[in-house]
């Protein structure tokens, strides 16, 4: 376990940059309350306040000078969010006072704080656990109704729990082992002892239901990246301002207005949505620039979570439709979307189903936006049928998955060991192994370089 120093007062801007009603220093350390002291002036010193009481008073400089009137806070440890003594200047919100009450915090005993370093501390002083610190993190960065409920359930401990459940329980399976390898004319009766192989199992099964929901969980942590593909003059731009339900994108009955992509964010039923514009893609051009573009559109489509695959229903099915869909099934969840409803139809549905293996498919009509509902409904159900049933807990991020990997890969080893009567050192080994990867979810045991790695994604302040 690393040496990590707690011994000094640091201090930050706890609020977004720029101007606003205020803004929010924050200062946490053995000496935060002296900091303090030594630029506020109210009725009273500030290591005499009791924890959770807020006080009007101004900031000084050190001349005497007002710079600012100003609501203090006070959370003495180890009730409070870094689990030290925490003090809260409320100033308004302009960029040169707040930059001059922080200048004036650091010259009285403070230093800079860390991207997430407040975070770090609360870890380290045992107030949150290493899954709920990355949920703060998450929570900040939040871009729907069900990202949010994620991350607040991360956040109040239900990932933890879960974790914990799993490491206490393979706890037992290890003591039991230890046991035995302290007395080892008990062997033949550890291997007789079905027990374990039901721990085994269990273990292994709920670890692999944890990895199955990666996905899940990373979906409501990072959204949908949703991409509009078609030929030329589809519509796919039509369509990107109808979702919108504004002119974003530059429209024309010209094939190849769109040379680039766009992309804006949506929310459907709590999932965040990333919708992309892209070129049409076709066949080889003389031009340059529609090349890189078709090009551009390829690489975002590999990259797609979903894709929208709409068609003309004005015109007949053509064979770069037929291309297209062979180069983009496979590569996501692909919606067959019919667009130009408002047009005498011309599109042959047989040869379509025949492409897709679909029968039923969605009409609509950008420009008098008739089955825009459906489609909407159908991008719900397909993001959310099967992938995002409510669960007690998902892991969300790409560290719980590879940990999780590696217990439940030490574990089969153990197991397998178990069965064949190998030496039971062998698979207490492979035990503890499993055990250490559990606990470096929470942050039992952690390094000084993974801390490194989490914190610097934080804010200052945070």
């Amino acid at each position: 376990m690393p040496k990590i120093n707690l011994d000094d007062t640091i201090a930050a801007v706890a609020t977004p940059a720029g101007e606003g009603g205020i803004s929010v220093i924050r200062i946490s350390g053995r000496g935060a309350l002296e900091t303090a002291d030594i630029v506020f002036r109210g009725k009273g010193k500030v290591s005499s306040f009791t924890s959770h009481t807020v006080h009007l008073g101004y900031i000084h400089a050190r001349d005497g000078e007002k710079i600012d009137q100003v609501l203090l806070t006070v959370f003495r440890a180890p009730n409070s969010y870094t689990g030290e003594d925490v003090v809260e200047i409320s100033s308004h919100g302009g960029m040169a006072v707040t930059r001059t009450v922080l200048e004036l915090v650091m010259r009285s005993g403070a230093r800079p704080a860390d991207p997430g370093e407040f975070t770090k501390r609360a870890f380290l002083t045992g107030r949150i656990d290493l899954t709920q610190a990355e949920a703060v993190l998450d929570l900040i960065r939040a871009k729907s109704d069900r990202s949010v409920k994620a991350a607040m359930s991360q956040l109040e401990g239900s990932l933890s729990r879960r974790f914990r459940g799993l490491r206490d329980r393979l706890m037992k399976v290890y003591a039991h082992m230890e046991a035995y390898v302290d007395f080892p004319e008990e062997d033949i009766e550890v291997y007789a002892d079905e027990r374990f192989v039901s721990s085994f199992c269990g273990i292994k099964e709920e670890i692999s239901k944890l990895i199955a929901g990666f996905c899940r969980g990373q979906l409501m942590r990072e959204g949908l990246t949703c991409v509009i593909a078609g030929r030329p003059n589809a519509g796919k731009s039509s369509l990107f301002n109808s979702i919108l339900e504004r002119d974003r994108a530059l429209v024309s009955e010209i094939a190849g207005t769109t040379r680039d992509m766009l992309e804006e964010s949506i929310e459907i039923d709590g999932v965040h949505i990333r919708l992309v514009d892209t070129a049409g893609l076709g066949l080889h051009s003389s031009n340059p620039l529609d090349n890189i573009g078709m090009e551009r559109t390829r690489q975002v489509l590999r990259e797609a979570g979903m894709i929208i695959y709409l068609v003309d229903g004005s015109s007949e099915l053509s064979e770069q439709d037929r291309k297209l869909y062979q180069e983009i099934s496979g590569t996501a969840k692909v919606l067959t979307v019919i667009n130009k409803s408002d047009l005498p139809m011309k599109m042959n549905l047989g040869a379509l189903s025949r492409i897709t293996g679909e029968e039923n498919f969605v009409r609509i009509s950008s420009i008098s936006r008739t089955g825009f509902e459906q489609l909407e409904r159908l991008i719900s159900e397909s993001v959310l049928t099967g992938r995002l049933e409510q669960e007690s807990a998902q892991i969300t991020r790409l560290r719980h998955k590879q940990a999780l990997e590696n217990a439940l890969t030490a574990l089969s080893r153990a197991e397998e060991a178990f069965l064949r009567r190998e030496s039971l050192d062998l698979v207490t080994l492979d035990i503890k192994e499993a055990l250490d990867s559990l606990s470096e979810l929470i942050g039992e045991i952690y390094s000084e370089d993974l801390l490194d790695v989490i914190f610097s994604e934080f804010c200052i302040g945070k």
